[in-house]
């Protein structure tokens, strides 16, 4: 796990609101709060959707094209939220799962990653990886951040 401390704020919330930065990325959980917290777990429930609106996928979660709008109306506005936690994660084909939390609280916005591996190792050439990807994915949207220790 790696913590990246985003440089422009601003910046990224136009990426993540506005652009298409995470809308491969499934939403595991977000909590957002304003004059209250919002809160959701992410999982999809298909049989609310008409036939015609389903998105089909297996992880049972939504993913965040489809909850972007959603957050954005409670944040919208004038006043920034107190609080904005969302975790991200991206499915890999070998049943591995990478993360990222995003995580926004007094002016300060911080991105941590995670890897959880389907079987259990003490290796973590895998985790390494994953934070190298997301580093490079920060790179290439134009993010600036800075890696904490």
């Amino acid at each position: 796990m790696i913590v990246f401390k985003i440089e422009n704020i601003k910046a990224f919330m136009a990426h993540l609101f506005a652009g298409e930065m995470f809308d491969r990325f499934h939403v595991s959980g977000c909590a957002v709060t304003t004059f209250t917290t919002f809160e959701t777990d992410g999982r999809s429930r298909p049989d609310w959707f008409d036939t015609d609106e389903r998105v089909e996928d297996d992880s049972g979660l939504v993913w965040w094209r489809q909850l972007k709008p959603f957050i954005f109306s409670l944040i919208k506005g004038k006043k920034t939220p107190e609080k904005l936690r969302i975790d991200f994660c991206h499915y890999m084909d070998n049943g591995d799962m990478g993360s990222l939390r995003v995580n926004y609280e007094r002016d300060e916005l911080l991105l941590y990653t995670g890897y959880m591996e389907k079987i259990f190792s003490m290796d973590r050439e895998k985790q390494q990886e994953w934070d190298e990807k997301c580093k490079i994915f920060l790179e290439k949207n134009g993010i600036a951040s800075t890696q904490l220790d």
